[in-house]
């Protein structure tokens, strides 16, 4: 690769990337074709479009009309899906490397050539409802998703990805064939193959020249900016009165996804909320024995970010369990991390590094996501050079800028109504 990196980037004149990865000890391939646009681009009578979109792309496209032509990959016995997310829409595939170019064409075919027939929109939206209907029997889906919408009220940021059953009554083949056209442009696709590649960039190259770079050029619009504006705590209740068990999401507001910060608080993350060794698993799993599942995670868009701490716990713990859970955050505050919790974080996040760094899918997420969103790209090299130069002061003073009471927000899904001693409890 150009300049020793382990990827190249071709850039198209029509502002579509090609980014290709070449990787040793592998046989396969995986594919993706990432579309920049997600729920935060829509506007109100379009909420959920994005989704149904993706969904509705499955039915069939021009040089594969039905579904079963579609599914071709798994014929071939790989391994084929798509998602939607607030603000990126990614269709991908992994296969044996003998057999990229169909995992390419296919990814191509869904994101450029969807069919959009009025004959499946009426099942594809009853199927998207019985989604719904699934997720709201989940509590542990829900409480997530009702977090979500507290941290950012009024905004399309702040709506759920799968838009409503009334929304998506508003949509059918004109709205979604409308939408893609304004949004599926050449500007916002970054087209990615990793794996056993080596022998074939010539081709690949010629393909995607073919395929995507002779698209013409378009210009779409943009998201709207969201501020952090939060002056006190928030609780959101949902009451399901046959709940067996309480779910709690309780979080705060911390930094956008380039933010330099976020080396320093991938460590933080993992000593505090990921996995056994974790401070939350051994404080109120193990010790007070509150909860059977505790983690913590954070997400960021290019303008705002957040951090949370999810649990389940008996409808009678909930109190004890949040007081746990503030009683840890403000020992952070006081305490801050040791030299010990950091250098294990350090070696753990190495170590799952170099697993998914074994898998071309993962490679296309994380060379994919970097190129679409904008920012610098890094290599994990790189990445780990940065995870390695974060300190305990760093993280500490992390801690302290980001663990305050103002800025706490808490969502609640049990069997109970709204109780505003919940809210008393939120401080640091």
């Amino acid at each position: 690769m150009k300049n020793n990196t382990p990827y190249e980037k071709i850039l198209f004149p029509n502002g579509a990337r090609l980014i290709l990865v070449p990787m040793d000890g592998v046989n396969s391939v995986a594919s993706a074709v990432m579309v920049g646009v997600g729920s935060r681009y829509e506007e109100a009578p379009e909420h959920g479009i994005s989704h149904f979109l993706e969904h509705m792309v499955f039915k069939g496209t021009k040089k594969y009309p039905t579904t079963d032509d579609v599914n071709v990959i798994e014929r071939y016995g790989g391994l084929q899906n798509a998602y939607t997310d607030l603000d990126i829409t990614n269709y991908h595939n992994k296969v044996l490397a003998e057999d990229w170019k169909l995992g390419l064409e296919i990814n191509k075919e869904l994101s450029l050539n969807p069919l959009l027939e009025d004959k499946h929109v009426e099942r594809e939206r009853n199927v998207i409802i019985e989604e719904m209907k699934r997720y709201e029997d989940e509590p542990s889906a829900k409480v997530n998703e009702v977090f979500h919408e507290i941290m950012y009220p009024r905004t399309k940021l702040g709506r759920r990805i799968i838009g409503t059953a009334d929304s998506l009554h508003g949509q059918a083949s004109k709205e979604l064939s409308m939408y893609h056209k304004k949004w599926y442009a050449p500007e916002r696709l970054a087209i990615l193959l990793a794996g056993d590649i080596k022998n074939e960039i010539s081709n690949i190259k010629n393909s995607c020249q073919e395929w995507f770079g002779n698209l013409p050029a378009s210009k779409t619009g943009d998201i709207e900016v969201v501020k952090d504006s939060q002056t006190e705590p928030r609780l959101e209740v949902v009451t399901k009165p046959d709940a067996q068990q309480a779910h709690m999401t309780i979080g705060l507001r911390t930094f956008n996804r380039s933010s330099e910060e976020r080396f320093a608080w991938n460590i933080f993350n993992i000593l505090f909320g990921v996995s056994f060794s974790s401070r939350l698993f051994k404080e109120v799993r193990e010790k007070r024995g509150l909860c059977y599942h505790i983690r913590s995670s954070s997400d960021a868009w290019a303008d705002v970010g957040y951090w949370s701490i999810y649990a389940g716990v008996g409808t009678d713990k909930v109190e004890e369990a949040t007081r746990a859970i503030m009683h840890e955050l403000s020992k952070a505050v006081q305490g801050g991390v040791t030299e010990d919790e950091v250098m294990v974080s350090k070696k753990r996040l190495k170590t799952l590094m170099a697993f998914k760094g074994e898998d071309p899918e993962f490679m296309t997420e994380f060379y994919g996501r970097q190129e679409l969103f904008g920012e610098p790209m890094l290599t994990i090299d790189e990445y780990l050079k940065k995870i390695e130069s974060v300190t305990v002061d760093g993280i500490n003073s992390l801690i302290r800028k980001y663990f305050v009471t103002k800025n706490l927000n808490m969502a609640l899904v049990w069997n109970k109504k709204r109780d505003e001693k919940m809210l008393d409890l939120l401080k640091v």
